[in-house]
């Protein structure tokens, strides 16, 4: 039977580098690696993982916790973050369905079992509080959309606030006063940010955005549709409507069409995210960027970062939304 000792004699290298082929390939030279492995195949070389694993205190493998997979946001996002951590020839194991503080203790228990080297998680509803504890006790976890204080090394987020700004700025610009929104939950921090930086742009500019106008989602397609008939229906005035993500800015679309409520000519809207879908419905959507892939890259090098000890001390600066204009917006005369 086939031994590391076998193999490292067939390549005429040593068993160190026939270990570091298998747990560190970014660490060796690529000529050394390919005659490591073409000895492995002629020997019908396989090691044992775990026991692999066991060795060297690492699986090669990273985690990712999300609240679900369903929207047109987190596909990209999970790729991106896979194609990453597979350039360096570790694995992405992912859970989803993790949104609540019991849930996701369960989801980053799982990855411990699993032995994962390093965790990326996306934060849900959890508090502040809760993600400081989570990253206090989890030396190895990084958030994304999310700066918890004291943690900002181990913090991907986007800038919300400058996002909100630039929606309310260009609302403004093309002359919209009676505006409405449609808003993610309360207890989300991030629809909070674009919330309020949208809000206090409007009334920097003398325009009010009472409570009735605003009406609360849960970022989902069904959420944008139902929020975008109460809203329609108590507020018949409105000519824009600021949806606070993609996916409820179509199912506020959604609604309008079912309405017969014409979108840009009756009411004008405007997303968050700019999903891949934002640009092939009709009317094309005017929203906010979102650098998902800038996101999910980040976040999978500092995982990489950690997963080797490395101690992250540098704070992450946020992300930088821009303004894509499209067609769902009018310019009122």
């Amino acid at each position: 039977m086939s031994t590391i000792h076998t193999v490292a004699a067939r390549a005429g290298v040593s068993s160190a580098t026939v270990s570091r082929v298998m747990n560190e390939p970014n660490k060796v030279r690529e000529a050394t690696r390919v005659k490591v492995e073409l000895a492995m195949r002629e020997l019908d070389f396989s090691r044992n993982s775990f026991a692999a694993s066991l060795a060297s205190r690492r699986s090669n493998c990273v985690g990712l916790v999300v609240s679900h997979l369903s929207s047109a946001f987190f596909a990209p996002l999970v790729n991106e973050i896979e194609e990453a951590v597979s350039a360096v020839g570790s694995y992405l194991i992912v859970t989803c369905g993790k949104n609540s503080e019991e849930e996701v203790a369960g989801g980053l228990q799982f990855m411990r079992q699993r032995r994962c080297d390093a965790i990326i998680l996306y934060p849900g509803q959890l508090s502040d509080q809760a993600l400081a504890e989570i990253l206090l006790s989890n030396p190895q976890v990084v958030v994304i959309h999310r700066t918890v204080p004291g943690f900002a090394a181990r913090c991907v987020q986007l800038d919300n606030h400058t996002g909100g700004r630039l929606a309310a700025e260009y609302m403004l610009g093309c002359g919209h006063r009676a505006i409405g929104v449609v808003a993610g939950p309360h207890s989300n921090p991030e629809s909070m940010q674009r919330l309020a930086a949208f809000r206090d742009t409007l009334q920097a500019a003398g325009v009010a955005l009472p409570p009735e106008r605003v009406i609360e989602g849960s970022f989902h397609f069904e959420s944008g549709r139902q929020c975008m008939a109460k809203l329609w229906a108590a507020q018949p005035a409105l000519t824009a409507v600021f949806c606070l993500n993609d996916q409820m800015a179509f199912g506020a679309l959604n609604y309008c069409r079912s309405a017969g409520i014409d979108v840009p000519s009756q009411l004008s809207l405007i997303g968050f995210d700019d999903v891949e879908y934002a640009d092939l419905i009709h009317p094309r959507l005017t929203t906010v960027h979102h650098p998902v892939a800038a996101l999910a890259r980040t976040a999978a090098q500092l995982a990489l970062r950690l997963a080797v000890g490395e101690n992250l001390t540098e704070p992450q600066g946020l992300l930088v939304p821009r303004l894509v204009v499209r067609d769902s917006v009018r310019t009122l005369g």
